[in-house]
């Protein structure tokens, strides 16, 4: 069982429409994005206790009174006979064969009494739905529990809730105590009343004195509150090396996945459940977090849906698809974009790559660089020039190197997720290999694949060119080179640069691009550029130190290749 469609309207600034949710999905975006509230939304409908409280006025969009509705859609491909047979009068089937259940809440506010009213419904709209009771416990209710998972944890709380659970639930299996433990407290209350503290606090309150007489004779006994019908609220858990000592605490990381493991413990195990965590990562460190979706689908969920700020969470190898909300301030609008997960396109790149594309997705632009000493320049960019640093702030810019030129499939997947990407590449020219002397305009053609149809046909104009064949790029002897694309190269540049492609004009690469940005002394221009060649990121870091070079950006270089982007 999983939910496969979520609509809210008027809740906590929600207005949303999800379709096809994964069984294991991630829900990112920034804060106030409105994640929290789509978990409390599906609890609302889902989660008896939370469903049997109802609405007030803060849970409407400013307050506003006007109606809230939330609809589920849920999918029951996974349900026993029995379960089937408990909830079969509200299935119905899709154009695929498939069953579901649709659930809707929708709450009228009552100018009368001046509160919400809320009303459950089961069906499907469309078809024969059926209205319930909002505050009694349902069919659905029976075979479905929502495993809530709180970004905080507490242990105590939790440790008195799975207590509880196991007693009302060997009370309804008829599972008691043998008589031996019923000797034994009848044992230990007889010799704690005759310690002789004990006696000697039950004389003290039987002293009576003058007050004897108004209570008529009356005498009062210490007994110790050790039964059978409260031993589970007397129980405890303590924490025990592998040596089996007793230490006294285990942090906060290994007591929220305690706190964690006793809540799912607290619920049926015939009913499908389905799991949603917030924010796993706080308290736990990075190692705990890369390895925390393989662990908790240890626990078999029917679904888990998990909201984080953690690159680290989003596991590519393991999540199906990626929620991401974007929120605009500025109209209190929201965006939803999701997108499922193509596994093997990540797995030539690794799972470095994997977590560095996780943490792309959460920035709304991203500069992608070919390798370290780009990255290095643009992160300290960031740190010597201020006016920069807002820049990358207010826009949300993310700067990630991608170890060559593997841009391809990473601005791909961040467009599907609404991030704007923008490439820094080099005009490379590459020999061909098995050839003695022919050489090809690597960078541009690489471009090619990066930019609109528009943009194509503007450039086989320019360009002269009927299509993009890798013959077009090819030239014999490397100092021949095409001339339609020298001649045209700063055009070329422009055009690329329409499509957020920074793109050199020379073929020298990055160090190039570098000394022209400082405006470095052609005197001993080649001095540097042949220093910077050899050891690339060290000594540009040892370049920029020693000569105390002023990076910042200024009148003379902002129309530099390596950051017109941010006059745009």
């Amino acid at each position: 069982m999983k939910i496969d469609y979520l609509l809210i309207k008027n809740y906590r600034g929600l207005d949303i429409e999800i379709d096809n949710i994964e069984d294991i999905c991630t829900l990112i975006g920034q804060n106030d994005s409105g994640k929290s509230n789509i978990c409390e939304a599906i609890l609302k409908v889902l989660d008896f206790e939370k469903r049997k409280k109802p609405f007030v006025e803060s849970d409407s969009t400013m307050e506003n009174k006007e109606p809230i509705q939330i609809q589920i859609r849920l999918l029951l491909d996974d349900l026993t006979i029995d379960q089937y047979a408990i909830v079969r009068e509200y299935i119905h089937k899709n154009d695929n064969g498939e069953k579901y259940i649709v659930v809707r809440l929708e709450s009228i506010y009552n100018t009368e009494i001046l509160e919400y009213e809320d009303n459950l419904f089961m069906g499907d709209p469309a078809i024969d739905e059926m209205q319930l009771h909002a505050y009694h416990q349902n069919p659905l209710d029976k075979i479905l529990s929502v495993v809530y998972i709180n970004p905080s944890y507490n242990k105590e709380a939790e440790l008195k809730n799975f207590f509880a659970f196991k007693e009302e639930y060997n009370k309804g299996q008829q599972k008691v105590f043998s008589g031996a433990i019923e000797e034994k407290l009848s044992e230990l209350k007889d010799k704690i009343q005759r310690e002789e503290n004990i006696v000697e606090m039950q004389n003290d309150i039987n002293n009576q004195g003058e007050f004897q007489q108004l209570l008529d004779g009356v005498n009062f006994e210490i007994i110790p509150n050790i039964r059978l019908n409260n031993i589970y609220k007397s129980l405890g858990i303590i924490t025990l090396n592998e040596n089996g000592n007793e230490i006294n605490n285990i942090g906060d990381g290994k007591n929220k996945i305690f706190s964690m493991l006793l809540k799912s413990k607290t619920y049926d195990k015939e009913k499908k459940k389905i799991y949603l965590v917030e924010e796993p990562e706080n308290h736990l460190y990075v190692l705990l977090q890369r390895f925390y979706i393989e662990e908790i689908l240890s626990l078999e969920p029917s679904q888990l849906i998990i909201t984080t700020h953690s690159p680290y969470i989003v596991d590519f190898e393991k999540t199906k698809q990626i929620i991401k909300l974007n929120y605009n301030y500025k109209d209190n609008s929201r965006e939803i974009l999701t997108a499922k997960i193509d596994n093997e396109r990540f797995k030539e790149f690794g799972y470095l790559i994997n977590l560095e594309v996780a943490e792309m997705l959460y920035y709304n632009n991203v500069l992608l660089v070919e390798g370290d000493s780009e990255k290095y320049f643009y992160n300290m960019l960031m740190i010597k020039d201020y006016e920069f640093h807002k820049f990358i702030l207010k826009n949300k810019f993310g700067i990630f190197d991608v170890n060559g030129i593997a841009f391809e499939t990473i601005k791909n997947l961040l467009n599907l997720w609404g991030v704007n990407v923008i490439i820094k590449t080099d005009n490379d020219i590459f020999k061909v290999q098995n050839t003695e002397n022919t050489y090809r305009y690597a960078g541009l053609e690489r471009c090619i694949k990066y930019i609109n149809q528009e943009s194509k046909d503007e450039l086989k104009k320019l360009l002269k060119w009927e299509n993009f064949e890798k013959e077009n790029f090819r030239f014999e002897g490397k100092e021949e080179k095409i001339d339609s694309i020298e001649e045209n190269i700063e055009k070329i540049s422009q055009i690329l640069f329409n499509n957020g492609i920074l793109f050199s004009t020379h073929n020298e690469g990055f160090e190039k691009d570098f000394l022209d940005y400082i405006n470095y002394s052609q005197e001993i221009y080649q001095e540097a550029f042949d220093f910077l060649k050899q050891a690339k990121l060290k000594n540009l870091h040892e370049f920029i130190c020693e000569n105390n070079i002023d990076i910042k950006i200024n009148q003379t270089n902002k129309e530099s290749i390596l950051v017109r982007f941010v006059n745009e």
